[in-house]
């Protein structure tokens, strides 16, 4: 009687490692996509600083803004940050409706798409 030899067959071993190779690409995969995601959240993040920054201060500067649109460039944590203010009339002579919109500048691969976007008012001081 012949005696079969303890351990797992060739194939049941080449089995496994596709197996652990998927598994494994998987992971890689899953992380990967994470890392982007977290990436992407901390720029929309800095962007909305960006943007209540500059809401501030045309509200703290007082003054009623003649054109219906200003914009600028400034850097704020490393970055080039291009912010867009819009001013809008409200049926209240006295008030403006301020929508401004933040991207990134000079970024490869970006298409200068909106980052963060915040609306707000000024009020004229008599």
């Amino acid at each position: 009687m012949m005696r079969r030899a303890a351990g797992f067959t060739l194939m049941e071993v080449l089995v496994a490692l596709v197996i652990l190779a998927l598994a494994l690409g998987a992971l890689i995969k899953t992380a990967g996509d994470h890392a982007l995601l977290v990436a992407d959240l901390e720029t929309r993040t800095q962007a909305f600083v960006v943007a209540e920054n500059q809401l501030h201060r045309l509200q703290a500067t007082k003054q009623w803004p003649d054109a219906s649109e200003q914009k600028d460039v400034l850097e704020q944590d490393g970055r080039r940050w291009q912010w867009q203010a819009r001013f809008e009339s409200t049926p209240d002579p006295d008030l403006k409706r301020v929508v401004l919109d933040v991207r990134l500048v000079d970024v490869p691969g970006d298409s200068g798409a909106v980052q963060a976007r915040v609306i707000g008012f000024l009020a004229r001081t008599s």
